[in-house]
């Protein structure tokens, strides 16, 4: 592929610098495209500057996580097949049948796209919930873990694929052992139908504004055959359905954190393209996160290497402010983006 038509992007939460001059430094990085995250598209700057820059803007907007959301309705909360809200750490989801906040989101969305005009936007937490980032390469994962069992979802469930749950099965650990016990299949085929129809209503009322819009959907970093199959029978990502709404899939290779060799991240972006036949831009981490094991300059440029590696459209780099401080991984970025 040739360097020009790849995307080198970076993920930004937060800056106090002035963009238009960061935006020199960015492109001496060889970095054509920016992901603005959520906290950022509030910001009037952001806006100005996405009006006047040459490089691909694009707003990181969440779906299934929106704190604000819950707070505001904790019923909207995704329930775990245990009978636990979904939540873990930081991270707490939303019911993906919930068609009222679907509908909300939409509106957000276009609102955004209509205000700000970026050249495209990132789906983030467009998935069933788990806390994938401290899953390790020898856990387990269990369906049971994973939302959503709440009434609005074991109502669509039921009315899609003509079942019936026994009414002796009277609470949600019950009806949901029963779930993944006799039909374990049809609901895990229905979870990524509910995700993908999502994924549809929402890259099609974009681009009824925009219809250039570029569209890119962040995917749990599994391949199609880890923990039993999990990518699609616990979080619910089709990558074959999915990538006829969305020009890029950009899988979150955070090695690392995953306690994964580099070479792994190639892996996954094959797996994915396999699947898809999509374009697929591998998200890789700056610093460590979850360890306490540091993550050093060499893995790094190995890691890099590998994100880049065919059939690789490019890398994504989470995050700025990570890299900003660090003029080492700038350098081998410079020297491994410019000069290939």
């Amino acid at each position: 592929m040739d360097r020009d038509d790849r995307m080198i992007g970076v993920k930004i939460y937060d800056v106090d610098k002035d963009l238009v001059e960061l935006s020199w430094e960015w492109q001496s990085l060889g970095i054509n495209t920016l992901f603005f995250g959520e906290p950022l598209i509030s910001d009037r700057l952001v806006g100005d500057f996405v009006a006047k820059t040459d490089l691909t803007t694009i707003l990181v907007i969440p779906i299934f996580y929106n704190p604000m959301a819950l707070e505001r309705d904790p019923d909207l909360s995704a329930v775990t097949g245990l009978g636990q809200k979904a939540h873990e750490d930081w991270v707490s989801f939303i019911c993906p049948s919930r068609r009222d906040y679907q509908q909300t989101r939409i509106e957000y969305i276009a609102r955004l796209i209509e205000e700000i005009n970026p050249d495209g936007i990132s789906l983030d937490f467009i998935r069933h919930f788990i806390f994938w980032e401290k899953i390790s390469p020898s856990s387990t994962v269990s369906p049971l873990s994973s939302s959503c069992f709440d009434p609005a979802c074991l109502d669509e469930f039921q009315k899609s694929v003509n079942v019936k749950i026994p009414p002796s099965r009277v609470d949600v650990t019950q009806k949901a052992r029963w779930i993944i016990e006799n039909c374990h299949r049809a609901w895990s085929e229905w979870k990524c139908q509910t995700i993908t129809v999502r994924v549809r209503e929402i890259t099609q009322a974009a681009r009824r504004i925009k219809p250039e819009l570029l569209i890119n959907i962040h995917a749990v970093p599994w391949r199609n055959n880890d923990f039993g199959g999990a990518i699609r029978n616990v979080i619910g990502q089709d990558f074959k359905q999915i990538s006829k709404f969305v020009n890029y899939i950009s899988p979150m290779c955070y090695s690392h954190m995953q306690g994964r060799p580099p070479d792994w991240i190639n892996s996954i972006v094959r797996d994915i393209h396999q699947q898809s036949g999509s374009q697929v831009v591998p998200s890789i981490q700056v610093k460590e996160h979850y360890k306490s094991e540091p993550f050093t300059t060499l893995e790094f440029e190995k890691c890099l290497a590998q994100a880049l590696r065919s059939p690789s459209q490019g890398v994504v780099f989470w995050s700025w402010e990570a890299l900003e401080k660090d003029p080492h991984r700038k350098d081998i970025i410079k020297q491994r983006i410019m000069t290939r």
